[in-house]
């Protein structure tokens, strides 16, 4: 079950302790000289919540049934974080397109997705990862011979098509193969649009030595769980709410982060800010369009907190704030496509966004919303 004082600082949540490399689960016989999983969900572009994508593709290979990555997005409180940067304007041009996971390292958050799936999950950090390299290693080989990937976040030596290397790429990942003299093959989200040419072989792997120098961490299927049961996942996750709607300003590698409604607030008052928006041409208002507006409108819109909500109602309509819920995270969603209604597009007309009536429209739009999450708080007795 969720527990409030686990969720509610993410500034903490580097520091959630490790397991210890003695619980990774082994065979007695060796592994192989190489093997790669040729069969399973490759994490794509278009899915924004990449930690979410990798569960996914993990849970799959465990017999999960669930095809939905974003269904993922709910248990680590993606799908009901709203946020934006604490500074009109965003100045230090935060993006927070993908959700609480792309901006703070969570592992418990990915221990309780394990679990959706009937297992629990052991997290092995960075440090841990140092203390018994060889272990940790023979870990990821035995684990890819059992045709179970290894969900890794943060993938350390990534060089993109630019030139410029990650260490690490902050991103779920997956460890699917191996080969001799420590090569581990990697499905990673950017793919082979801007992954070097020809690195990225027919199973969507590339090829990445040192990797876990840097990675924050990895996390291998444990023992099978005796039952799962899905109603408490969905109740579980609906106790949850609250305090993503609550979380505190915090620190993330780009820049202070607000939530909930303060993020709507911020949000607005920037739009309707014109000394960002005098004087700029078409081309220059598109070049900052992305983190003034329509970063925080992608996590806005690729969320489903009210399908969530819905298929809550709809499996288990005895879920008494479920059903006080749906109406308001069905308020949420109009107001997102409302939104899209009046931009014409995901991306508003440069023409239309340098007017302020233009903005401004958006920016009360944005505090209905803002609104909408006070009455979420106070349906479950919250202010």
């Amino acid at each position: 079950m969720s527990s409030n004082r686990e969720i509610l600082s993410i500034a903490q949540y580097s520091s959630y302790e490790s397991d210890s490399v003695e619980k990774l689960l082994t065979d007695t016989e060796s592994p192989s000289i190489s093997n790669k999983i040729k069969e399973y969900k490759i994490i794509e572009n278009r899915q924004n919540f990449f930690i979410c994508s990798a569960i996914c593709s993990v849970g799959l290979k465990l017999g999960s049934g669930i095809y939905d990555y974003k269904f993922y997005a709910n248990i680590t409180g993606d799908n009901f974080t709203y946020m934006y940067s604490e500074k009109i304007g965003n100045p230090d041009n935060i993006q927070v397109d993908s959700g609480v996971t792309n901006s703070f390292f969570a592992p418990q958050f990915v221990k309780k997705a394990f679990n959706v799936f009937g297992y629990n999950c052991i997290y092995i950090s960075n440090s841990e990862i140092k203390k018994n390299f060889p272990a940790v290693m023979k870990a990821i080989k035995t684990s890819v011979d059992k045709d179970i990937p290894v969900l890794a976040w943060g993938m350390g030596n990534v060089t993109m098509k630019e030139g410029n290397c990650y260490n690490p790429l902050p991103e779920g990942c997956l460890i699917g193969g191996y080969d001799e003299n420590g090569v581990l093959y990697v499905n990673l989200y950017p793919g082979p649009e801007r992954l070097p040419e020809n690195s990225v072989d027919e199973f969507g792997y590339s090829a990445i030595t040192n990797g876990l120098d840097t990675t924050y961490g990895l996390f291998f299927a444990g023992e099978k769980l005796s039952s799962s049961n899905m109603r408490h996942i969905y109740q579980d996750v609906i106790n949850s709410i609250p305090t993503f709607l609550t979380l505190p300003p915090n620190e993330s590698d780009e820049g202070r982060i607000v939530f909930g409604k303060a993020a709507f607030e911020t949000w607005a008052k920037t739009l309707e800010t014109d000394s960002y928006f005098e004087n700029k041409t078409d081309e220059e208002l598109r070049d900052i369009c992305w983190s003034l507006h329509c970063s925080p409108y992608c996590l806005v819109c690729t969320g489903s907190a009210y399908d969530f909500i819905k298929n809550a109602v709809e499996q288990y309509p005895d879920l008494a704030m479920a059903v006080q819920l749906l109406s308001l995270y069905k308020k949420i969603h109009d107001y997102k496509e409302e939104i899209w209604a009046f931009q014409g597009n995901f991306y508003p007309p440069m023409n239309k966004f340098k007017i302020h009536d233009f903005r401004a429209h958006i920016a009360e739009i944005l505090r209905k919303m803002g609104g909408v999450c006070e009455e979420i708080l106070l349906a479950f007795g919250k202010k």
